[in-house]
């Protein structure tokens, strides 16, 4: 596959690097090798998996014309064309990090690679035109790593959704951070808002479509997946064929005595008063069909009855959990996210 003359990975041209002994690497490196290999050599399809947090994970061949056709949409959004400087802090095994070293190959960018980490601008002196981070590794910066990141070009959040904390710290250092709407089907995001902007809707990328089926599921067409309509499990609220608020994840709405409820909304409507791993879930119900139920990581007993106390503060009277189940460790994907818990 085609790769931009400017390009460079480290300081090193593509051919150069590919050409290092990968045994002589540091792990999440070897991953980047591997990565570039397959992406220059003749086949014209690439293996992508799912992280496996909505269920076990899959994985299918994406043809590299549609990865480069999406790398393209967004260098074009963000005005991020040839020469432009780029950071790597996500590992190559998913996604995301595949996607930021096709931008990177196919639009002729100098990619700075780091090790993936929960803190990665500990490692970085100096901005760069793009970036992209999970809200994670945004979460426990310095106010002098902040400042450094309010000097980036433009700055792509995704992967897991942005507590309000976090939003919150961001927003007061500029107004260069974007968070996106994608999954690995749609190869990275098809649509974004600026994260100081939550009450705004997400707006897609040039040439996307969107629509809804009859339970609102939001229904995607890009040029880059090829005329293919993706059929997500996202419930949204569809404002124009281009524009949309998220709503929550379709299996993860929970029918209870007639009233639909979205565990995302509820986990987030929680983050305030939680200082442990949390998941809501359900369970079967001989009056209501399906009790809502909110189960915590934690080791030691605690005070349920002032937390259910703190949650009828934050929720409304359909989302306090019927019961609370305390367990020791939550189930967690191979890129660290909570597995949902199904009963």
């Amino acid at each position: 596959m085609r790769i931009h003359p400017l390009f460079t990975y480290n300081g090193l041209s593509a051919e150069s690097f590919v050409a290092l002994n990968k045994e002589t690497m540091p792990d999440w490196e070897r991953f980047v090798w591997q990565f570039i290999r397959e992406w220059i050599s003749e086949e014209d399809a690439i293996d992508i998996q799912t992280s496996g947090s909505t269920g076990q994970p899959t994985s299918w061949r994406a043809q590299k014309k549609a990865m480069e056709a999406s790398a393209a949409m967004t260098a074009n959004f963000f005005r991020c064309h040839s020469g432009s400087t780029a950071l790597l802090t996500l590992p190559a095994s998913y996604i995301a990090g595949k996607m930021m070293l096709v931008r990177a190959m196919t639009q002729g960018w100098s990619l700075t690679s780091i090790m993936p980490s929960s803190h990665p601008l500990s490692e970085v002196s100096q901005p760069f035109d793009f970036a992209a981070f999970t809200p994670m590794q945004l979460s426990g910066l310095t106010e002098e790593q902040l400042m450094l990141l309010s000097q980036f070009g433009a700055v792509i959040v995704g992967g897991a959704a942005v507590s309000d904390v976090l939003r919150e710290r961001l927003a007061s250092h500029g107004d260069n951070i974007f968070e996106t709407y994608g999954m690995a089907e749609t190869l990275s995001h098809i649509a974004v808002r600026k994260l100081t902007r939550e009450n705004m809707p997400f707006e897609t990328l040039e040439g996307v479509q969107l629509s809804v089926d009859s339970e609102q599921r939001l229904q995607i067409s890009a040029p880059h997946l090829l005329s293919e309509i993706v059929q997500t499990q996202d419930v949204v609220q569809l404002l124009t064929p281009s524009s949309f608020y998220y709503k929550g994840r379709y299996d993860r709405m929970i029918n209870s005595g007639g009233v639909k409820l979205f565990a995302e909304a509820i986990e987030k409507k929680l983050e305030s008063i939680m200082d442990r791993p949390y998941h809501i879930s359900s369970l079967p119900d001989d009056v209501l069909g399906r009790r809502l139920v909110l189960y915590i990581e934690c080791e030691s007993p605690m005070d349920e009855g002032l937390l259910k106390e703190q949650m009828g503060g934050l929720l409304e009277r359909y989302e306090v959990p019927k019961e609370i189940i305390v367990v020791q460790k939550l189930e967690r994907t191979s890129s660290g996210k909570i597995k949902q818990i199904r009963n």
